[in-house]
């Protein structure tokens, strides 16, 4: 009788002993809507990006906005991008937990410090840190593609994808118009303003400015 338990046990739950013949972290995977590891860890490589581009974006915008250089333009438009990728990296947080995934928020890397940086430079530094991005996007599509997650992929080449070539799009006229255009202070305070229509500050930042 004891056999004849055993071997129904064994056909009617024999699916569930084999998974917990799993090691516990491939399991893990099994209920994470098919997520699989290397997505997690891709997908926490990119939380990590955004979040580092945004602290750099903050650490361009306050050099702008202190007193010493009062660009309130420029300042408002990388605060708009220290927002941007702010938001880049909570619907990536979002994601990952709607995978089932684990969130990792690392440490980041000390900001340069960016005393004597010009209105062009910041925007050549933004061109760079965007394209980083974007092949990093990109590297996780070649991913999800390999590993057959199109769900993945469609959420980066649907929500991202766009957003990184129009942030490209913007930062490169910028850093033409300021190459091509005699740079003088004249000019630099006249294009500051013409930001600062563009870009205003948040209000709680615009009071502290003051």
């Amino acid at each position: 009788m004891f056999y004849k338990w055993r071997y129904y046990v064994l056909i009617k739950l024999g699916f569930k002993e084999q998974v917990h013949r799993i090691p516990a972290h491939s399991r893990r995977y099994c209920s994470q809507n098919y997520c699989n590891s290397r997505i997690e860890e891709a997908l926490n490589i990119q939380i990590k990006a955004e979040q580092q581009a945004s602290q750099n974006y903050l650490n361009i915008a306050v050099t702008f906005l202190h007193p010493s250089k009062s660009m309130i333009g420029a300042g408002g438009f990388f605060m708009k991008m220290y927002y941007d990728e702010l938001e880049h990296m909570h619907k990536l947080i979002n994601y990952q937990l709607l995978r089932g995934g684990v969130p990792l928020i690392s440490g980041l890397e000390p900001p340069n410090k960016h005393k004597n940086l010009t209105m062009l430079d910041a925007f050549k530094l933004g061109i760079h840190m965007e394209r980083d991005l974007t092949i990093l996007i990109e590297k996780g599509i070649k991913l999800a593609e390999e590993v057959k997650d199109y769900h993945y992929a469609d959420f980066f080449t649907s929500a991202f994808l766009t957003e990184q070539i129009q942030s490209i799009y913007e930062l490169d006229r910028h850093a033409t118009n300021l190459t091509t255009l005699k740079c003088n202070d004249a000019f630099l305070l006249l294009y500051d303003m013409e930001l600062q229509k563009k870009y205003p500050l948040p209000h709680d930042i615009k009071k502290s400015n003051k």
